[in-house]
């Protein structure tokens, strides 16, 4: 006997005044039920009606909603394929693919094997919560992105028809706060800091990042050959992950020609006069071996000129990326580099996202009104 047949049989049917059937409507433990044939398939959804003229309203209802695509029609996809797919629908690098599967398999095990349509706003509150508890907010927050978009991409495909996030309260919502804002250096900062370094090779990497803007990756990736002192430009068209893997940029306007300020000079000259590995294809930043130095060994290297150079008390956070940000504020700041160029020298397709992002001036107050000032004088504004 097949399933629907037996779906069927355990139901009584509902019957009218005079005893006739109800098409449609079937009772089962004194609760009505809605019965129809949907997508070749028969389906059955228990009612709220407690009588039989609320029951026929409440399944018109229902029928009404599933052609117009009000409501969906049962499906049994899980959040775990709704989650495969919403990741086959963007192009992700396997370190961030990696990332979010990690993430999944460890903080959302409870909703992975369940069908998305019975995941409710109280489930989705009880796993954030549990969250809050035991995580850091960027832990918490990079979850909810997860089930943002997985609910976004079941909603778009008319498996769901609300998201169970709608059903959260504005206290229920995961927020990034940073302990400590991302340190902007001035370019004495920058320049105390880089000569600061134990060694010529820690010095050509700091000066990567902080004249250069190169992403900590992109530093690791860098050879040689990538290095035109004739031309004064350094051209990034690859990074490493953090197994030494290359990869392209994190975006196609990563790949990019940076000119090599009079500061990044330098130290790249001094390095490349030591470094046992200067061939075009030899990475610029080597081990002792010749293959990329590790970020773990990076991270040290900027924590030691930190404390030589008396940076490690800064209250805001000053790390390898901190050092990106500040090369873009010098950009803006002190050598007046137009946004759009700006974003192109940065990596970035949105210029408005590097001037809200990147740029900041860090300079006090002050100094900022005269130079103002200053320049509205030479101008002639208002003369």
């Amino acid at each position: 006997m097949s399933t629907d047949r037996q779906d069927q049989r355990r139901r009584t049917r509902a019957l009218d005044s005079r005893g006739r059937p109800v098409p449609g409507l079937y009772l089962r433990d004194g609760r009505y039920v809605a019965g129809a044939r949907i997508g070749g398939r028969w389906r059955m959804r228990t009612l709220a009606a407690a009588t039989l003229t609320e029951a026929r309203r409440e399944r018109d209802s229902w029928l009404a909603g599933l052609r117009e695509g009000r409501v969906p029609a049962p499906e049994r996809a899980t959040f775990a394929e709704v989650f495969a797919e919403y990741q086959a629908a963007r192009q992700l690098s396997e370190r961030t693919l990696a990332h979010e599967r990690h993430l999944l398999g460890r903080h959302l095990a409870d909703l992975a094997p369940r069908r998305v349509q019975a995941i409710t706003p109280s489930d989705v509150a009880a796993v954030l919560r549990d969250l809050r508890a035991r995580y850091a907010p960027w832990t918490c927050v990079a979850v909810y992105r997860l089930l943002a978009g997985t609910f976004a991409l079941a909603q778009r495909r008319g498996i769901i028809a609300r998201s169970p996030l709608d059903g959260l309260a504005p206290t229920e919502r995961p927020r990034q706060r940073n302990a400590r804002p991302v340190a902007r250096l001035g370019a004495d900062e920058l320049e105390r800091l880089v000569a600061a370094a134990t060694s010529e090779r820690w010095r050509a990497a700091l000066a990567l990042a902080a004249f250069a803007g190169l992403r900590l990756g992109e530093v690791r990736a860098l050879r040689w050959g990538d290095v035109d002192f004739a031309a004064a430009t350094v051209t990034v068209t690859r990074s490493l992950l953090p197994d030494g893997q290359p990869k392209p940029p994190k975006t196609a306007a990563g790949e990019r020609v940076v000119p090599i300020l009079p500061a990044l000079r330098r130290p790249l000259r001094d390095w490349r006069l030591r470094t046992s590995y200067s061939r075009p294809d030899d990475l610029v930043i080597a081990n002792a071996t010749g293959g990329p130095v590790t970020e773990r060994t990076l991270a040290r290297a900027l924590a030691a000129a930190k404390r030589a150079a008396g940076l490690d008390a800064t209250k805001e956070r000053l790390s390898w990326h901190a050092l990106r940000h500040s090369y873009a504020s010098l950009l803006a700041s002190s050598l007046d580099v137009p946004p759009t160029t700006l974003a192109k020298l940065i990596g970035h397709a949105d210029a408005g996202f590097t001037l809200r992002a990147y740029a900041r001036d860090p300079r006090p107050t002050a100094e900022i009104v005269r130079d103002v000032l200053d320049r509205a004088r030479r101008a002639g504004v208002g003369d």
